[in-house]
């Protein structure tokens, strides 16, 4: 399932599957990040202007009926001709479309709305479940959480006897198994990160900032595999630990801690990686962390596999950290699955209260990290996939503290 259209059969198979378990009708997806997963297609209004239900996916449990994917008519134009399992439905935006050639015969023709609002979406949106037999007393999965109050409001007025329930466990149960084609993204995107960082690694010098720090892993990423761009880039110079969107003033001295937490961007799928590195011999209480937190980090390699529960990993992680050297170390998680929510994280999560077992497909993050006032961020974190007999670690550079 290398392919895109193998990888959306996959997934719309898997959710039909689900659907049908679950005795649900059908499932929106109403995020940006999900949009995409269901249909392989991005928008760009939802991505670049986080503008909220510009698009939906719709997937029927009726296996006879075709997934819609709702855009409007502007971002459709963009569409290829045909999306594997798919039909497209568009509505009305306050652009503007000609068809001077006759190309098209079916463009809106009347009132155009004067700014960006949900209400041709919804209306769309209403009328292809009315259209999939869903207007009566229908049980719809669909993302509470991410819709707003008056979207929801809508949808309540407009499908009275519908039952709704939240799409948020069924998307991390989806999500969660990767199909061939996901791999491939990820498995490029942690490579790109690592390069990227390796290059970056080579600008820490007495000096420095994390904003320069910051800049040179952009440069380093997006020079390589057709401009792809990174994902996000949190590196800490220091003492100061806190991430920051506006990089702080502190030039990098002797002894100083430098830890990148990046990603690439490929295609929308995004690596989680960290690695620790010293500028010159670092002080005690960063050498005694990362000592703690090597031992720890190792030994959750070594039991993430098919058929272990995550809590198991995250219990054993914490006992050896706090053995070996930190016994007040307390996280609420050592780790979660990966792929392509721009928070980076994703459920599943390496946490205590975590019922998931891990399977073959899932990829997933091992992170260990450690702040200390007066210490900065101590960090190690890998990325792995799941295989039959146990794991494949997709990272190539050391684990040790880096000392410059």
């Amino acid at each position: 399932m290398n392919t895109k259209e193998e990888h959306l059969l996959d997934v719309n198979g898997r959710a039909k599957d689900l659907l049908e378990r679950e005795g649900l009708d059908a499932l929106i997806a109403s995020t940006a990040e999900n949009v995409y997963y269901l249909s392989g297609q991005p928008s760009m209004f939802m991505y670049t202007f986080r503008m909220s239900e510009a698009a939906f996916a719709v997937v029927f449990r009726d296996p006879n009926r075709k997934s819609v994917l709702l855009m409007s008519e502007f971002e459709a134009s963009g569409l290829p001709e045909s999306i594997p399992g798919f039909d497209v439905v568009t509505y009305p935006q306050w652009i503007d479309l000609d068809d001077p050639f006759g190309m098209r015969k079916d463009l809106f023709r009347g009132e155009r709305p004067d700014a960006p609002g949900p209400d041709a979406a919804l209306a769309a949106l209403v009328g292809v479940l009315q259209a999939g037999g869903l207007a009566g007393g229908a049980h719809i999965a669909a993302e509470l959480g991410g819709m707003r109050g008056p979207a929801r409001a809508l949808l309540a007025e407009r499908l009275p006897l519908a039952r709704w329930a939240d799409a948020a466990p069924l998307f991390t149960r989806l999500r969660a198994r990767k199909t061939g084609f996901e791999i491939v993204r990820l498995r490029e995107s942690c490579a790109i990160s690592e390069e990227a960082i390796a290059e970056a690694v080579s600008a820490i010098a007495p000096g420095v900032t994390a904003a320069e720090l910051a800049a040179a892993f952009r440069i380093a990423a997006t020079r390589r595999c057709f401009g792809f761009s990174e994902r996000f880039a949190t590196i800490s110079v220091g003492p100061a630990f806190a991430p920051a969107s506006v990089y702080g003033p502190h030039r990098a001295a002797p002894g100083d801690i430098v830890k990148f937490d990046v990603g690439a961007d490929v295609q929308g799928y995004g690596a989680d990686i960290a690695r620790t590195f010293a500028l010159g011999e670092p002080g005690d209480a960063a050498k005694r962390a990362y000592a703690a937190l090597r031992p720890g980090h190792d030994r959750m390699l070594e039991l993430a596999g098919p058929g272990v529960p995550m809590a198991a990993v995250f219990a054993e992680g914490m006992e050896v950290i706090r053995r070996s050297g930190l016994p007040e170390y307390n996280r609420g998680h050592l780790g979660h699955s990966i792929g392509l929510s721009l928070a980076t994280e994703e459920a599943p999560f390496f946490s205590a209260a975590e019922t998931t077992v891990l399977e073959p497909g899932m990829l997933v993050c091992i992170e260990t990290p450690y702040y200390g006032y007066g210490v900065g961020s101590v960090m190690i974190e890998d990325m792995l996939l799941i295989t039959e007999h146990g794991n494949e670690r997709l990272n190539k550079l050391t684990r040790d503290l880096v000392v410059l």
